[in-house]
């Protein structure tokens, strides 16, 4: 996060059970997922797998997902970057 932060990246995260993560001097707070955050972002990174969160509609609106959980499994997209 610090290198982000360091060469002008912002960082959003959304989960609906931790509403607020502190990291290495950093407090981030949950953001809404809608259409226009995911749009607004450069990347998503998927690191958990969620069973409420709707995989298609986050592939939709995303620029480029990076998946580290096989979330969208089943889903063929060239957005999408599994790990």
């Amino acid at each position: 996060m610090k290198l982000l932060d360091e060469r002008g990246g912002q960082i959003f995260y959304h989960d609906p059970l931790v509403r607020e993560i502190s990291f290495d001097g950093y407090t981030l707070q949950s953001v809404l997922l809608s259409p226009e955050s995911l749009a607004a972002s450069d990347v998503v990174v998927i690191v958990t797998d969620h069973t409420h969160f709707d995989a298609r509609l986050i592939v939709e609106h995303s620029r480029l997902v990076i998946d580290a959980r096989n979330f969208t499994r089943g889903i063929t997209s060239e957005k999408i970057v599994r790990l």
